[in-house]
């Protein structure tokens, strides 16, 4: 083993090598580490994207939601919690669901009523700068974009219509005075501009539902969540959302097979550095294979050679590509229109699982493309390149 190391440091490493061939395999490393960097990037952008957009709305709707499957809400004596999770229950709690229309003085708008426990406000992350404890009975939080509608701010009254009530104007029991408490920023425009939040109780009184519930959030994932009997059922976070999931993963994988493919091609120039490298120590190997060296150890050489620069590719572009991902974390370099990509910058995740997937795949890409230049290589006859 030590004779094959020192071989490679003559053959590969020689302050004797020409400077076209130290070019090139500078180049062959540039290209790759390139290449990996970008796939990388790629890999680290749409993870991000993906779990910010999952930690958005589990901000909001919880990891998932139990409910009922033929009624809107119900009694909640109707399948006490304790049938439901007999662990902590402390990251699981009820919460009511209601269509209303809501009214400032300059407009008014269709809305969806969530009714929570004003101490369970914590779990949601849009709402850490609001005091849970000073929420009062006719306080309600709104979104950015209906408070833009309804041109209203922090503390401003609001008056909130049941559409269900009796439809006469002056029915008492179709209005509900409120003030804005909180103004949230989702980045959701159909959360933003539709979603408000009240005290659970005020909402069951208001909507003539007490004791009914339209279901539990359920904010911790690894939840022991029990089987549960029709015609209760859980829908997690990614099938509530289906739709927009699919069409992540339908942006995700053509991007990704382009970037592999830019990543492929820096292989054919690892495959050339390869191939000058024989044609500038063609003597030495002709040389080599007279004094008895094999083709099994020839081929080690040469598979050395392509693994080792393509080592140095890889761990440079993974380590560039760390860089350029918490450059973007750090200053936003990239930004979106939060209207439409629901972030309002290119979210990025640097994965240690993915750099160390791309690591191996490179270090079999080299074998393979070594093994390619290596045909031509083994098929050498020294007799022939010794007389020339």
């Amino acid at each position: 083993m030590n004779f094959i190391f020192l071989v490679l440091k003559r053959l590969f490493f020689s302050r004797q090598s020409n400077f076209f061939f130290r070019i090139t395999n500078l180049v062959s490393i540039i290209s790759l580490s390139i290449g990996i960097a970008s796939l990388n990037i790629v890999l680290s952008s749409v993870s991000g994207f993906e779990n910010k957009i999952f930690e958005k709305l589990s901000s909001i709707n919880g990891y998932s939601t139990i409910n009922n499957l033929f009624q809107n809400t119900f009694d909640r004596s109707e399948i006490p919690l304790s049938d439901i999770v007999q662990e902590d229950k402390s990251f699981i709690f009820e919460y009511i669901e209601r269509p209303a229309i809501i009214k400032s003085k300059a407009s008014s708008n269709n809305v969806i009523v969530y009714g929570v426990q004003a101490e369970n406000l914590n779990h949601f992350t849009l709402f850490k700068h609001t005091s849970q404890n000073q929420l009062s009975n006719n306080d309600v939080i709104i979104g950015n974009e209906l408070a833009n509608k309804l041109e209203i701010q922090k503390g401003d009254p609001l008056v909130l219509l049941n559409p269900l009530a009796n439809q006469s104007i002056v029915n008492k029991e179709r209005f509900l005075f409120l003030k804005v408490k909180d103004i949230y920023s989702s980045g959701i425009y159909d959360y933003d501009s539709r979603l408000i939040f009240m005290p659970i109780e005020v909402v069951q009184s208001y909507f003539n539902v007490n004791n009914h519930i339209s279901g539990w959030m359920v904010f911790d994932q690894s939840l022991n969540i029990q089987e549960l009997d029709l015609p209760f059922y859980q829908i997690n976070l990614k099938d509530r959302h289906s739709e927009l999931f699919r069409w992540i993963n339908t942006q995700k994988w053509p991007i990704i097979f382009i970037f592999s493919l830019i990543a492929l091609v820096s292989y054919f120039n690892l495959m050339s550095s390869i191939n000058i490298l024989f044609y500038e120590k063609r003597f030495n190997l002709a040389i080599m294979k007279t004094y008895g060296m094999s083709n099994k150890r020839l081929s080690f050489l040469f598979t050395i050679q392509g693994v080792v620069l393509a080592l140095i590719g890889s761990i440079l572009g993974i380590f560039l590509s760390f860089i350029i991902v918490l450059l973007q974390e750090k200053f936003h370099i990239i930004s979106l229109s939060e209207n439409i990509y629901f972030v309002s910058y290119l979210p990025m995740l640097f994965s240690v699982k993915n750099s160390l997937y791309i690591l191996a795949i490179s270090v079999i890409a080299s074998v393979v493309f070594s093994s390619i230049a290596l045909l031509q290589i083994l098929s050498i006859n020294p007799s022939k390149i010794l007389k020339n």
